[in-house]
């Protein structure tokens, strides 16, 4: 008996933790939902919040033709900066005994091995007594190889002066890979100095027309009422314009006692005049739709003035967009430049930029038998299309569920 009486509250300690202890719900549903709770603790702990800027940068590394455009556009930035440094020649010296020269071919090999510092060979040209045509010949005997980092022609570099270049000719020993112009000045050369105004000219009307879209657009989507219009007929106006029409005409009256300097700024100005409506439409529509949400609307009844609505709630939202604009809007300025001094009506000299160089190509005969005086339509296109698969892949980064 006593065996029996010692046992009987073991037992009965066992039965009330087995009631105290909660049911297990071993359903296949609930075994499942255990399993996945399982997998997913030790991922949670593990993934880190990511910013919103970490966010673009992840989506944006993953389209190839954006990353390519970054690249690019990288490069010509890095190349307009130290275009000085990167040419061969002075671009504004005239050479009259090589005026026309064809491009001349780069060598890395000869007899002797390899040259990591690339040469090429003199080429001249004679006149065949009995067809008068044209015969080039090249003196392979010669060798024009530049110094690396030898001392040419000076150049102002952030405030100092400079006399090194990537490659230094020889005087007497041409080396003009892309040619010569009418007056014997080195393509290559012109086209590097050249991308310095093109590009500047395009950041400047930029930068002018999405300050003052961006700034309109907001103030028109944000105001409302009377206000917004009253803008956007203003708006209207300046989309109704013809732009071609419009750049001949205020051209066509600037008075012509203008330096070339002055004349840029003007060109400047006119460009600015008309590019920044389209951004101003768009940035309304994005601001209307900002304007409704709920922290909009909390910040208005916690008494904040509409300055710091705009910059601390509307413009952080909007910059998204804004910054889309720029860059697709960058490679339209390069073009109009390039038109405007194409025609004569843009960059005048002794200033060099992409369009004036393209203006010596308007003559049939000069394109067909010097064809490399279209060498700055490279520079264009480069620019253009890295601008532009730039602007595309920011735009399906910043906001991919737009398309």
């Amino acid at each position: 008996m006593s065996v029996v009486h010692e046992e009987r509250p073991a037992l009965l300690d066992a039965r009330a933790a087995s009631l105290e202890a909660p049911e297990i719900d071993r359903t296949p549903r609930a075994l499942g939902d255990a399993l996945l709770a399982e997998d997913a603790a030790p991922a949670s702990q593990s993934v880190r919040s990511q910013t919103y800027l970490r966010l673009v940068w992840r989506r944006f590394r993953r389209n190839t033709m954006g990353m390519i455009g970054a690249v690019l556009v990288g490069l010509l930035l890095l190349a307009t900066v130290f275009a000085d440094f990167l040419s061969p020649y002075d671009p504004t010296a005239r050479n009259r005994d090589a005026i026309y020269v064809a491009p001349q071919a780069l060598h890395f090999f000869a007899d002797d091995g390899f040259h990591p510092v690339p040469f090429t060979h003199p080429m001249t040209t004679e006149v065949d007594p009995t067809t008068f045509a044209v015969a080039t010949k090249i003196d392979t005997e010669t060798r024009c190889q530049p110094a690396f980092l030898g001392s040419g022609w000076s150049y102002t570099l952030f405030g100092m002066r400079f006399d090194r270049h990537l490659f230094a000719p020889e005087p007497g020993c041409p080396w003009n890979i892309i040619g010569t112009d009418r007056d014997g000045r080195d393509v290559l050369s012109r086209l590097l100095v050249g991308s310095q105004l093109t590009l500047s000219i395009a950041l400047i009307v930029v930068t002018a027309s999405v300050t003052l879209g961006a700034l309109i657009g907001i103030l028109s989507g944000y105001l409302g009422g009377i206000s917004d219009h009253w803008i956007q007929r203003g708006v209207e106006f300046f989309l109704a314009v013809p732009e071609v029409p419009f750049y001949f005409a205020l051209v066509a009256i600037v008075p012509r006692n203008l330096t070339s300097l002055q004349l840029v700024f003007v060109i400047c100005a006119i460009l600015s005049t008309l590019r920044w409506a389209h951004l101003a439409r768009e940035v309304r529509g994005k601001t209307l739709s900002i304007a409704q949400l709920d922290y909009v609307s909390a910040a208005e009844a916690v008494g904040a003035g509409r300055w710091r609505i705009i910059t601390r709630h509307i413009l952080p939202n909007v910059m998204s967009h804004v910054v889309v604009a720029t860059t697709l809007l960058i490679p339209s300025i390069i073009l109009i430049e390039s038109f405007l001094s194409f025609l004569g009506l843009g960059v005048q000299p002794p200033l060099i930029s992409w369009g004036l160089l393209l203006n010596a190509a308007q003559n049939i005969q000069n394109l067909g038998s010097y064809p490399w005086v279209l060498a700055p339509v490279l520079g264009v296109l480069v620019a253009v299309m890295s601008f532009n698969m730039l602007g595309d892949g920011l735009r399906d980064a910043i906001d991919p569920y737009q398309h």
